[in-house]
């Protein structure tokens, strides 16, 4: 779990990048829209935007959602306070869910 932690900005990089690569491969060898805007601008804005928001959830982050979550878990808020799961299934499925959330905000 320590190598985890002490390498989570590696592991974040690889795999934002590693999907990246994918992508772009996908979208150049099966487009599934009409080219309106110029990749090239699309990409730049798209990147441009991915920045701006890792220095602001960067900034934010530590101040909002682990205060936030420190304070929910002393207050014993959550579906997974109130369910008695072994820790790593909690962490299994707290991961799943936030990522299902996250791409839930993502198509919205």
């Amino acid at each position: 779990m320590n190598a985890l932690l002490e390498n989570e900005e590696n592991i974040r990089l690889v795999a934002f990048f590693g999907i990246l690569v994918v992508m772009a491969v996908w979208e150049f060898a099966a487009p599934r829209r009409r080219v309106e805007i110029p990749r090239l601008l699309r990409w730049t804005n798209n990147i441009a935007i991915v920045m701006i928001d890792t220095v602001l959830v960067r900034l934010s982050f530590p101040i909002l959602a682990v205060g936030m979550a420190t304070y929910a878990n002393a207050n014993g808020w959550g579906v997974l306070n109130v369910i008695d799961l072994p820790v790593w299934l909690s962490v299994l499925l707290a991961v799943l869910l936030l990522d299902l959330v996250i791409y839930l905000q993502h198509v919205m």
